[in-house]
């Protein structure tokens, strides 16, 4: 009797599980994000497809006003955070709507890749993520000719944006606007570097910077910089790096120029950004009662 018991539970438990299988799963709407797009635009220049994630202001559907436009990079990590953000504080009233441009990449990931052959200006073998990505290093310029000769025009003959333009970038990103404001400043009218890697290519871009201080007495331009107080790897400190550059910058009296550095307390790299673009945005379009 105890064994026909068993035999009998046993089975009723297997058909349990059965069934169970055999039910579809239940599904749920996912959460996306109101007055986003996506475009796809193919560079010419750059020989690369690229994936445009769009914010647009809360009310650009119903007026008729052009927006100022900012430009990420990263736009996996970056395009949440910054959407997020500008809107809780354009909702208040104390931030202009903004349209939103962050440049992703069509096409299988391959973050490592992408980011070190658009991001850095020159090629250098050494450091970065190591020799097997840094083999395709010094695509910047190529990248920047797809911002300004395809990106650029793009945006501008599909939305109503003012000329105002803002560049955002964080670690190579930064770099990368780093080398954009002291070669073609006029690009964009406002910069914010998160900890841009200063390091890279033996200290590059002070030398960048000090060419075009030879040159030019005028940078109208609004920039931040900012860094973690925990940025330190086995390039050296970041800290020291952004100080000493934001000297250098201060040390040539540019005319028109308006810059402001932060190092947030107990940051580290990874970790920054969201304070950086939140306090570096607020500096570019602030507007408090």
């Amino acid at each position: 009797m105890t064994r026909v018991f068993v035999f009998s539970l046993l089975q009723s438990l297997l058909s349990t599980v059965l069934c169970a299988q055999e039910q579809p799963a239940e599904t749920f709407s996912p959460v996306t994000l109101p007055n986003t797009e996506i475009r796809l635009l193919h560079s010419n220049q750059a020989g690369v497809d690229y994936k445009l994630y769009i914010s647009l202001p809360q009310n650009y559907r119903t007026d008729s006003l052009s927006y100022p436009v900012v430009f990420m990079l990263d736009a996996d990590y970056s395009f949440a955070i910054a959407r997020n953000i500008c809107e809780h504080i354009a909702e208040r009233n104390q931030m202009p709507g903004l349209l939103l441009v962050a440049i992703a990449y069509d096409g299988p990931p391959n973050y490592r890749v992408n980011r070190t052959r658009d991001y850095t200006p020159t090629y250098s073998p050494e450091r970065g993520y190591g020799p097997e990505y840094q083999k395709h290093s010094g695509g910047g310029e190529k990248f920047r000719s797809f911002i300004r000769e395809e990106l650029l025009p793009f945006i501008a003959s599909h939305y109503r944006v003012t000329q105002e333009r803002t560049f955002v970038g964080h670690s190579y990103g930064g770099l990368f606007g780093a080398w954009v404001l002291f070669t073609t400043p006029e690009l964009f009218k406002n910069y914010v570097l998160v900890s841009p890697s200063l390091w890279y290519d033996k200290h590059l871009m002070f030398g960048v910077e000090k060419t075009f201080a030879e040159q030019h007495t005028e940078l109208p331009v609004k920039l931040y910089l900012t860094v973690g107080s925990r940025e330190f790897s086995s390039q050296g400190s970041m800290i020291t790096d952004l100080q000493n550059f934001a000297a250098q910058i201060t040390s040539h009296n540019y005319t028109g120029l308006e810059m402001r550095t932060h190092v947030f307390d107990d940051e580290t790299h990874n970790s920054v950004f969201p304070l950086g673009f939140s306090k570096g945005i607020r500096f570019m379009y602030e507007r408090l009662p």
